[in-house]
C-alpha cells in the first residue's frame, strides 16, 4: 500500500519504489520565532484541515526570526511542480503571509543546491486577520533564489522571477525538489503574531499535517521561578500566556524557607484562593523548614493540567510567609 503516492503522477528517482512522495512535516524555528503542533484553541482553526494545525510564530522581527514547516519530498523534478494550495489563520493583519519555499538540488551532486523563495509580502498572498488561502501561480513574478554551486543558471540570485522561469532555466530544469517549506517571518522590523497553517495540497495530493512520533504538542518547554512577596496570602499572577495560547503544566515545585508552616497553592485563573475555583487547581503542598520544606509534582509525558486560552497561573499561601516562599514551574504554551 502506498498511501502517499498517486500512481498516475510521473515522479522521479524512486518515489514509486519507495512508496512515498511526501514525508511528515518537520517543524523548525529560529531566534524570536517559534513553531509547534496545535489541536486545541478557542479560535476557528479547527474549521479546516484534519484536526492538527501548525502554529507558527514570527515574534519580534530583526531579519532572521521565523517559524516553518518543512515537508520532505522524494526527489520530484522542479518541472513537475504544477500546483500548490495552502490555507492558514492569522490572528491579526500582517505585512507578510505564510510563503512557500522550494528547496532544490542536483540529484547527482548534492554540493549543488538552491532555495527558491516566494516573497512573503507578494501581492495576492493573504495577510488579513482570519482565514487566508493561496493558490500558487507559476507565471507571477514573485520568486528569488540563493544557493551554492549554481554556475550555469541564466538567472541572477536575489532577483525576482516567476516559477515558470525557474522551471525553464538551463540549470534548474534538471534539478529535483528535496523539500518544500511553508515559512513565516524573515522581516526586518515589526512583530509577527501567531498563525496556524491548516491545509497543504501539492499537485492534487493532500499533505498530512500531523506530528511525527516523538514530537510534542505546543511550543518549547520553559521554566520560570517566582518568590512570594508582600502579603503572600494575597493571590499573585505568576504566568500569563501569549495571546490565543494556553499554558500546559509539566512540573511544579514549591519551597518554604520560613519556620512558619504554610500551604502553597498553585492554580489557574485569578480566584482569591484555590478553593474559590476548585476545578482550576494545579498543585498544593504544606511546607516549612521544621519538617518538609518543599513539595513537587510532575506529570508523565508532559500531559499536565491545561489552562483555558488566555488563562493565567496564580500562586498564594494560606499563611503569610512574606518573601520566604518560592514556586518553580516548567511549562509550555499550546
Amino acid at each position: 500500500m502506498k498511501p502517499r503516492y498517486k500512481d498516475d503522477l510521473a515522479v522521479a528517482i524512486g518515489a514509486q519504489e519507495a512508496g512515498w512522495l511526501f514525508g511528515l512535516p518537520v517543524l523548525r524555528y529560529q531566534n524570536n520565532g517559534m513553531a509547534g503542533w496545535c489541536k486545541e484553541n478557542s479560535l476557528s482553526q479547527w474549521q479546516k484541515g484534519g484536526g492538527w494545525t501548525v502554529n507558527l510564530y514570527g515574534g519580534s522581527q530583526t531579519g532572521d526570526d521565523w517559524g516553518a514547516a518543512f515537508i520532505p519530498l522524494n526527489e520530484m523534478y522542479l518541472t513537475q511542480l504544477t500546483e500548490a494550495l495552502w490555507s492558514y489563520y492569522l490572528t491579526g493583519a500582517q505585512t507578510m503571509g505564510v510563503n512557500i519555499v522550494i528547496w532544490v538540488h542536483d540529484p547527482t551532486d548534492f554540493k549543488k543546491r538552491a532555495e527558491i523563495t516566494q516573497v512573503g509580502g507578494a501581492s495576492g498572498l493573504g495577510k488579513a486577520a482570519g482565514w487566508n488561502s493561496h493558490s500558487l501561480s507559476l507565471s507571477t513574478t514573485q520568486f528569488f533564489f540563493y544557493g551554492e554551486n549554481t554556475t550555469g543558471t541564466g538567472l541572477t540570485a536575489g532577483t525576482q522571477y516567476s516559477l515558470a522561469q525557474f522551471q525553464a532555466d538551463t540549470l534548474f530544469k534538471d534539478w529535483t525538489i528535496s523539500r518544500i517549506s511553508f515559512e513565516y517571518g524573515w522581516e526586518a522590523s515589526g512583530t509577527f503574531a501567531d498563525v496556524w497553517l491548516a491545509e497543504v495540497k501539492i499537485n492534487g495530493i493532500n499533505v498530512q499535517l500531523r506530528p511525527s512520533p516523538g514530537d510534542h504538542i505546543g511550543g518549547e518547554i520553559k521554566t520560570v521561578t517566582q518568590k512570594t512577596a508582600g502579603t503572600s496570602t494575597t493571590a499573585a499572577t505568576m504566568l500569563t500566556p501569549a495571546a490565543a495560547k494556553r499554558i500546559r503544566i509539566i512540573s511544579v515545585a514549591a519551597t518554604n524557607l520560613s519556620n512558619t508552616g504554610s500551604e502553597i497553592e498553585v492554580y489557574f485563573h485569578t480566584g482569591a484562593n484555590m478553593d474559590a475555583a476548585v476545578s482550576k487547581a494545579i498543585f498544593s503542598a504544606w511546607c516549612d523548614t521544621d519538617y518538609v520544606s518543599s513539595g513537587r509534582q510532575s506529570w508523565p509525558e508532559g500531559e499536565g493540567p491545561l489552562g483555558a486560552v488566555g488563562e493565567v497561573v496564580s500562586i498564594r499561601t494560606s499563611v503569610d510567609i512574606t518573601t520566604n516562599g518560592r514556586v518553580t514551574i516548567t511549562y509550555r504554551e499550546e
